[in-house]
């Protein structure tokens, strides 16, 4: 692993199977694109501190009528000294969805579930409950306390990752339940009530 200072820009796209984040590392030995799931619990903007980087390497991905060959770079850790959260304009028209590779082979299943789970109407809550369960495996049940930390993996997988996120960033009564520390990169409970959405 090598550790570089640099600025990390993050922009969020909409895929065909919805949003997820990409970024640009600016370092001193040069720019390199980042599509680790770890950028998806973060907000838009820009983050400097120090990067690991387990590898570089050339990547591409294919989008309408072109072929796009970039350098990446694969992150292994992020110590963030300052960042700033805002709108980061888009300089290209499409990015790659990373859950496309992921979800082919699963999307027929996840439509019939969704039919028999439609069918069925109402769900109990304990069906829920061990749903979450099954969601968050080692981390449920999460922190019930003001203050309570949560820390995501990013290697269960992205898109039971985006699940886990669509969870955590979800509202009730149009307040957050819990709020995502970049700095400290883990999710923090603002709020006790843990009503279902």
């Amino acid at each position: 692993m090598v550790q570089l200072p640099g600025t990390l820009t993050i922009k969020t796209v909409t895929g065909r199977y919805g949003d997820f984040n990409v970024a640009t590392l600016d370092s001193e030995i040069g720019k390199f694109a980042i599509r680790d799931a770890v950028l998806d619990e973060y907000n838009e903007g820009t983050y400097q501190g120090t990067f690991g980087l387990t590898r570089i390497y050339s990547g591409s991905y294919q989008t309408s009528h072109r072929v796009v060959i970039e350098t990446r770079a694969e992150l292994s850790g992020i110590w963030l000294s300052d960042y700033k959260e805002e709108a980061v304009p888009s300089d290209a028209p499409m990015e790659e969805d990373p859950l496309a590779k992921e979800r082919k082979a699963q999307q027929k299943l996840a439509a019939q579930r969704d039919t028999a789970s439609a069918s069925n109407g109402n769900v109990s809550s304990q069906s829920a409950q061990d749903d979450l369960e099954s969601l968050f495996g080692e981390l449920w049940p999460l922190p019930t306390q003001v203050g309570g930390i949560v820390k995501l993996n990013p290697e269960v997988g992205r898109e039971k990752m985006g699940q886990q996120l669509k969870y955590l960033k979800r509202r009730i009564h149009d307040e957050r339940v819990w709020q995502f520390e970049p700095k400290a990169q883990h999710w923090l409970r603002l709020r006790v009530d843990e009503e279902a959405s």
